[in-house]
């Protein structure tokens, strides 16, 4: 499994024949809060426990960009009885035509930083070039087809309206020390609707109870890689029209995590003039 444990997707081209015309899509200024919890660990992992905690929290809109904060903390429990804790937060801000993506990213283990990443993707004619500046000056350059994380779901919503079933991207979000970009297939299902049973007290919330939502499951793949393939990293969320997400779950390869939403907040947002 190459995707690091610690650097959960992003939760971003190529699409399938027949598209009907992209939509406007606005993704919705919010904060939402996850409770972590382990769904299965394979034997010969050392892991028996997860728990902890998500909060994704996106501002701006689709004229004046959008700014992603992040943090993912866990609790690791492991069989012999012993425990770490691990936090990894990431700050994301992506240019409304998606022509710039800056990125910065720590991790911590037990309160001591392991890593850090800081860079800028710049999108011109055919290629993103991504200059790192920690934990040192590299430069490198990448298809220009790549989209950005908001790219990327607004992408997967247009397709989800347009009632398309199978759409891939190419997909650079800043992991893997800035350094990989990434083939994504996304599987889009059904329509769906909260219905009155539904919705309780956090369902309830108007972004949730009148939007409505399709099953996605997006799997991602090396650039270039050939032959029977496994993903390095596999999610699955209910995507609303608005860009929140809902039952979400993570699988590592080796481990399956999943992630419930426990808390919404909408917030204010600049609105398009």
């Amino acid at each position: 499994m190459k995707r690091n444990f610690f650097q959960p997707v992003l939760i971003l081209s190529i699409v399938v024949t027949g598209v009907l015309p992209a939509q406007a899509v606005s993704l919705v200024s919010h904060r939402a809060v996850y409770d972590i919890s382990l769904v299965e660990a394979e034997d010969a992992t050392s892991i028996s426990d997860v728990s902890g905690r998500m909060v994704f929290e996106l501002t701006g809109s689709e004229c004046d960009g959008y700014a992603v904060q992040y943090r993912f903390v866990t609790r690791l429990g492991e069989k012999d009885g012993t425990s770490a804790v691990t936090d990894f937060r990431v700050t994301t801000f992506e240019e409304a035509d998606g022509s710039s993506f800056s990125f910065a990213s720590s991790n911590f283990v037990n309160n001591n930083k392991i890593d850090e990443v800081r860079g800028v993707a710049n999108r011109k004619d055919d290629e993103i070039t991504v200059g790192l500046t920690v934990p040192e000056e590299e430069d490198m350059t990448f298809p220009g087809s790549a989209v950005f994380p908001s790219q990327q779901f607004e992408k997967l919503i247009n397709a989800a309206i347009d009632g398309q079933k199978i759409v891939q991207h190419l997909v650079f979000d800043g992991s893997e020390k800035g350094k990989e970009v990434f083939d994504a297939t996304s599987l889009i299902g059904a329509r769906g609707s909260l219905s009155e049973s539904d919705k309780d007290s956090l369902l309830s919330i108007e972004e949730l109870a009148k939007s409505p939502f399709w099953p996605v499951t997006i799997s991602y793949f090396d650039l270039g890689a050939t032959g029977e393939l496994l993903p390095n990293y596999v999610t699955s969320f209910d995507m609303h029209d608005n860009g929140i997400s809902r039952n979400i779950t993570m699988d590592y390869g080796d481990m399956v995590l999943k992630a419930d939403l426990t808390q919404l907040d909408v917030l204010d947002a600049s609105s398009c003039n």
